[in-house]
């Protein structure tokens, strides 16, 4: 099992998460897929020799899309099993190994995630985190699978994955991806191949903060602005209904829209969690999800077992956060990416 990280100008972030990896993970394994213009890569040049971990560097042309860099490490190496992790997020190796194992015992299983912890960094001042719960997708159909997961949606990329299943991943992404709609759609494409296991167990720390640019929606009305890409989505996504479960035409396109209506719904104010009754019912009372969601409440409560288990790895993350926010990270690079 690899970890292939992509980085793009931020030098001081990835010195931390390889920094965080060499402490924790010393048998970790990683590619480094660098997309940064040429003064940031001559540093992470110099970082990935300086260390001891297993370190595949790899330097691509600052024009290349994210996509095509991804594709090209994947279609290079002949790794089963791989990581798709960042220069700002921090895997908990232990849990993704497990998920390994599973991918090794059950070919109707495509990705294995943990519950992810974001923890956000607003302003100088002020900080956050949100729990994102990974839930196991396993029902016979891929309608029934695609019903299941747009209920509450949540990020599959930061999972353990086949190789040749992240291919055909970033194959779709290449030709389609839009802010807002991104999680929605990779676990519609992910659906479409098998079912999805989600551990109750933490999978990844996810950090953003105000200094990074990222992939995001520019405005609220993202979904206006980029209908005609919506709706593409709901084509191809009809059309894979219609080839693997033999479904016709009227009812999958149906079935998709529903799904991507509920997404409308979340960004145009009315997410899952807003809906009344949302705490009474599956998902949200599902194993998977209460105990992820006691994980996280003991993690920043003092004197838990979860928070003593992980207070090192937080810790570690805070320190790097903070040498983040006054580095020369990011620098030339737009407030948002609407493109990858």
């Amino acid at each position: 099992m690899r970890l292939l990280i992509p980085t793009r100008n931020r030098s001081t972030s990835l010195a931390g998460v390889l920094g965080f990896y060499a402490r924790f993970y010393p048998q970790a394994r990683l590619i480094i897929a660098d997309g940064s213009t040429e003064d940031y890569k001559a540093q992470n040049a110099a970082l990935c020799t300086k260390t001891e971990l297993d370190i595949d560097y790899r330097p691509f042309d600052s024009e290349m899309s994210l996509f095509d860099r991804l594709l090209t490490v994947l279609s290079d190496i002949d790794d089963d099993y791989i990581v798709m992790a960042a220069d700002d997020d921090y895997a908990i190796l232990e849990t993704l190994e497990m998920g390994r194992k599973r991918l090794e015992t059950d070919p109707d299983v495509v990705c294995v995630a943990g519950y992810l912890v974001h923890i956000m960094v607003k302003t100088a001042a002020t900080a956050g985190v949100r729990l994102d719960p990974a839930r196991t997708i396993a029902q016979p159909t891929f309608a029934g699978r695609m019903r299941g997961f747009s209920q509450l949606p949540f990020t599959t990329t930061y999972a353990v994955a086949r190789r040749e299943h992240l291919i055909r991943r970033y194959e779709f992404l290449k030709d389609w991806h839009v802010p807002g709609f991104f999680d929605l759609a990779v676990g519609l494409m992910d659906l479409s191949y098998g079912k999805i296991v989600g551990l109750p167990k933490l999978g990844f720390y996810c950090t953003r903060n105000y200094v990074h640019s990222y992939f995001r929606m520019a405005d609220e009305e993202t979904f206006l602005n980029h209908a005609d890409e919506v709706l593409r989505l709901i084509e191809l996504m009809t059309e894979r209904l219609v080839l693997i479960d033999g479904m016709d035409r009227e009812t999958a396109h149906m079935t998709v829209k529903r799904s991507v209506n509920r997404r409308i719904s979340a960004l145009a104010g009315s997410p899952p969690h807003k809906q009344a009754g949302f705490k009474d019912v599956p998902p949200y009372q599902s194993k998977n999800v209460q105990q992820a969601k006691f994980h996280f409440d003991e993690m920043f409560e003092p004197g838990t077992d979860t928070r003593g288990q992980y207070l090192d790895r937080m810790t570690f993350i805070a320190r790097n956060l903070s040498t983040t926010l006054t580095s020369s990270d990011n620098k030339g690079e737009e407030a948002t990416y609407v493109k990858l």
